[in-house]
Protein backbone atom coordinates (compact mmCIF):
# COMPACT_ATOMS: atom_id res chain seq x y z
CA UNK A 1 0.00 0.00 0.00
CA UNK A 2 1.29 3.47 -0.48
CA UNK A 3 0.81 6.50 1.47
CA UNK A 4 -1.79 8.95 0.67
CA UNK A 5 -0.04 12.40 -0.51
CA UNK A 6 -3.61 14.18 -1.75
CA UNK A 7 -3.44 15.28 2.22
CA UNK A 8 -6.96 13.31 2.58
CA UNK A 9 -7.34 10.16 4.78
CA UNK A 10 -7.39 6.94 3.39
CA UNK A 11 -10.95 5.79 2.63
CA UNK A 12 -12.05 2.74 4.57
CA UNK A 13 -15.35 2.62 6.05
CA UNK A 14 -18.80 4.92 6.65
CA UNK A 15 -18.71 5.24 9.86
CA UNK A 16 -21.44 7.56 11.51
CA UNK A 17 -20.50 11.33 12.54
CA UNK A 18 -22.12 11.50 15.59
CA UNK A 19 -19.72 8.60 17.22
CA UNK A 20 -16.47 8.56 15.22
CA UNK A 21 -14.99 5.43 17.57
CA UNK A 22 -17.95 3.38 17.47
CA UNK A 23 -17.70 -0.66 17.00
CA UNK A 24 -19.68 -0.37 14.04
CA UNK A 25 -16.80 1.35 12.31
CA UNK A 26 -14.83 -2.61 12.02
CA UNK A 27 -17.53 -4.51 10.63
CA UNK A 28 -16.50 -3.39 7.41
CA UNK A 29 -13.22 -4.68 7.50
CA UNK A 30 -10.84 -6.27 10.02
CA UNK A 31 -7.77 -4.97 7.90
CA UNK A 32 -8.39 -0.97 7.81
CA UNK A 33 -6.83 -1.31 4.05
CA UNK A 34 -9.06 -3.75 2.47
CA UNK A 35 -11.68 -1.18 1.43
CA UNK A 36 -9.87 1.31 0.58
CA UNK A 37 -11.41 0.91 -2.63
CA UNK A 38 -14.44 0.27 -2.16
CA UNK A 39 -15.85 3.17 -0.70
CA UNK A 40 -13.39 5.40 -2.57
CA UNK A 41 -16.40 8.25 -3.98
CA UNK A 42 -19.02 7.06 -1.64
CA UNK A 43 -21.29 10.28 -1.32
CA UNK A 44 -21.99 9.90 2.66
CA UNK A 45 -17.90 9.15 3.20
CA UNK A 46 -17.15 12.28 0.87
CA UNK A 47 -19.55 14.85 2.63
CA UNK A 48 -18.08 13.70 6.07
CA UNK A 49 -15.61 16.86 7.60
CA UNK A 50 -12.08 16.15 6.56
CA UNK A 51 -11.27 15.98 10.16
CA UNK A 52 -14.06 13.14 11.08
CA UNK A 53 -13.02 11.04 8.33
CA UNK A 54 -9.25 11.59 10.07
CA UNK A 55 -10.49 10.51 12.84
CA UNK A 56 -12.73 7.96 12.34
CA UNK A 57 -9.73 6.44 9.77
CA UNK A 58 -7.14 6.68 13.19
CA UNK A 59 -9.95 5.29 15.46
CA UNK A 60 -10.20 1.86 13.27
CA UNK A 61 -6.89 1.18 14.14
CA UNK A 62 -7.30 1.72 17.77
CA UNK A 63 -10.62 -0.65 19.06
CA UNK A 64 -9.08 -2.71 21.89
CA UNK A 65 -9.86 -0.85 25.23
CA UNK A 66 -6.24 -1.31 26.48
CA UNK A 67 -4.52 -0.08 23.53
CA UNK A 68 -6.84 3.31 24.06
CA UNK A 69 -6.08 3.86 27.26
CA UNK A 70 -2.26 3.06 26.45
CA UNK A 71 -2.43 5.65 23.66
CA UNK A 72 -4.10 8.37 25.94
CA UNK A 73 -1.08 7.78 28.07
CA UNK A 74 1.61 7.55 25.36
CA UNK A 75 0.64 9.89 22.73
CA UNK A 76 0.73 13.10 24.94
CA UNK A 77 4.48 11.91 26.26
CA UNK A 78 5.71 11.23 22.48
CA UNK A 79 4.58 14.78 21.73
CA UNK A 80 6.08 16.58 24.76
CA UNK A 81 9.07 14.13 24.07
CA UNK A 82 9.44 15.17 20.87
CA UNK A 83 9.32 19.03 21.66
CA UNK A 84 11.82 18.57 24.02
CA UNK A 85 14.33 17.30 21.99
CA UNK A 86 13.30 19.64 19.50
CA UNK A 87 13.82 22.29 22.35
CA UNK A 88 17.11 21.16 22.97
CA UNK A 89 18.42 21.63 19.71
CA UNK A 90 20.71 24.78 19.74
CA UNK A 91 19.71 27.77 18.22
CA UNK A 92 22.48 30.91 16.36
CA UNK A 93 23.09 33.26 19.14
CA UNK A 94 20.89 36.10 17.28
CA UNK A 95 17.89 33.79 17.71
CA UNK A 96 19.09 32.98 21.35
CA UNK A 97 18.97 36.27 22.69
CA UNK A 98 15.26 37.00 21.82
CA UNK A 99 14.21 34.23 24.54
CA UNK A 100 13.91 30.95 25.40
CA UNK A 101 10.81 30.26 23.87
CA UNK A 102 12.09 31.00 20.09
CA UNK A 103 13.64 27.42 19.25
CA UNK A 104 12.89 24.48 17.04
CA UNK A 105 10.06 23.70 19.52
CA UNK A 106 8.02 26.83 19.11
CA UNK A 107 8.40 26.62 15.23
CA UNK A 108 7.29 23.02 14.69
CA UNK A 109 4.29 24.40 17.07
CA UNK A 110 3.23 26.86 14.57
CA UNK A 111 3.61 24.72 11.81
CA UNK A 112 1.33 21.78 13.33
CA UNK A 113 -1.25 24.79 13.94
CA UNK A 114 -1.35 25.48 10.65
CA UNK A 115 -2.37 22.25 9.98
CA UNK A 116 -4.58 21.59 12.82
CA UNK A 117 -6.68 25.07 11.98
CA UNK A 118 -7.15 23.76 8.16
CA UNK A 119 -8.81 20.49 10.18
CA UNK A 120 -10.58 22.00 12.98
CA UNK A 121 -10.08 25.45 14.40
CA UNK A 122 -12.03 24.78 17.83
CA UNK A 123 -9.27 21.55 17.88
CA UNK A 124 -6.66 23.27 17.19
CA UNK A 125 -7.11 25.89 20.09
CA UNK A 126 -7.11 22.88 22.37
CA UNK A 127 -3.82 22.20 20.95
CA UNK A 128 -2.40 25.49 21.28
CA UNK A 129 -2.99 25.10 24.93
CA UNK A 130 -1.66 21.92 25.57
CA UNK A 131 1.18 23.08 23.20
CA UNK A 132 1.96 25.91 25.53
CA UNK A 133 1.57 23.85 28.85
CA UNK A 134 4.12 21.71 27.46
CA UNK A 135 6.62 24.62 26.28
CA UNK A 136 6.27 25.68 30.03
CA UNK A 137 7.05 22.41 31.62
CA UNK A 138 9.87 22.05 29.04
CA UNK A 139 11.30 25.89 30.63
CA UNK A 140 11.12 24.29 34.16
CA UNK A 141 12.32 20.64 33.71
CA UNK A 142 15.90 21.12 34.98
CA UNK A 143 14.57 23.30 37.81
CA UNK A 144 12.34 20.76 38.67
CA UNK A 145 14.01 17.41 37.85
CA UNK A 146 16.82 17.98 38.23
CA UNK A 147 17.96 16.50 34.77
CA UNK A 148 18.06 18.07 31.50
CA UNK A 149 15.57 18.66 28.76
CA UNK A 150 16.93 16.23 26.46
CA UNK A 151 17.97 13.68 28.84
CA UNK A 152 14.40 13.79 30.40
CA UNK A 153 13.22 13.32 26.59
CA UNK A 154 14.93 10.87 25.21
CA UNK A 155 13.28 8.23 28.33
CA UNK A 156 9.93 9.38 27.65
CA UNK A 157 10.58 9.44 23.96
CA UNK A 158 11.22 5.57 24.65
CA UNK A 159 9.53 4.10 27.32
CA UNK A 160 6.14 5.70 25.79
CA UNK A 161 7.21 4.10 21.88
CA UNK A 162 7.28 0.80 23.89
CA UNK A 163 3.73 1.38 25.32
CA UNK A 164 2.67 1.96 22.13
CA UNK A 165 4.13 -0.88 20.09
CA UNK A 166 2.70 -3.21 23.15
CA UNK A 167 -0.96 -1.18 22.83
CA UNK A 168 -0.67 -2.50 18.58
CA UNK A 169 0.42 -5.85 19.77
CA UNK A 170 -2.25 -6.02 22.04
CA UNK A 171 -4.48 -4.73 19.25
CA UNK A 172 -3.34 -6.85 16.52
CA UNK A 173 -3.03 -4.09 14.01
CA UNK A 174 -0.26 -2.10 12.80
CA UNK A 175 0.22 1.77 13.76
CA UNK A 176 -1.87 3.95 11.64
CA UNK A 177 1.17 5.87 10.60
CA UNK A 178 2.65 2.76 8.89
CA UNK A 179 -0.47 3.90 6.12
CA UNK A 180 -0.03 7.44 6.54
CA UNK A 181 2.56 9.18 7.93
CA UNK A 182 -0.19 12.18 8.31
CA UNK A 183 -1.30 9.95 11.32
CA UNK A 184 1.62 10.75 13.51
CA UNK A 185 -0.04 14.37 13.71
CA UNK A 186 -3.66 13.08 13.86
CA UNK A 187 -3.24 11.00 17.46
CA UNK A 188 -2.51 13.81 19.26
CA UNK A 189 -6.16 15.03 17.78
CA UNK A 190 -7.95 11.69 18.72
CA UNK A 191 -7.30 11.71 21.93
CA UNK A 192 -8.19 15.86 22.08
CA UNK A 193 -11.51 15.14 20.38
CA UNK A 194 -12.65 12.26 22.50
CA UNK A 195 -11.78 14.81 25.88
CA UNK A 196 -14.24 17.14 23.64
CA UNK A 197 -16.81 14.90 23.56
CA UNK A 198 -16.96 13.84 27.36
CA UNK A 199 -16.76 17.52 27.89
CA UNK A 200 -19.87 18.10 25.56
CA UNK A 201 -17.61 20.54 23.60
CA UNK A 202 -17.76 20.49 19.45
CA UNK A 203 -15.24 20.50 17.33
Amino acid sequence: MTVNNSGDPIHTTNAPQGDPYSESMIEASADPCDTKNHLRGDPATENQRLIEQWLNQYSLYHQNPLNKKIHYLCVPLIVLSILGLLWSIPMPQVIASLGTWFNAATLVIILASLYYIRLSPRLAIGMGIAALASIFMLEHTEQLLGVRVWQASILLFVLAWVGQFIGHHIEGKRPAFANDLQFLLIGPLWILADLYRRLGMTY
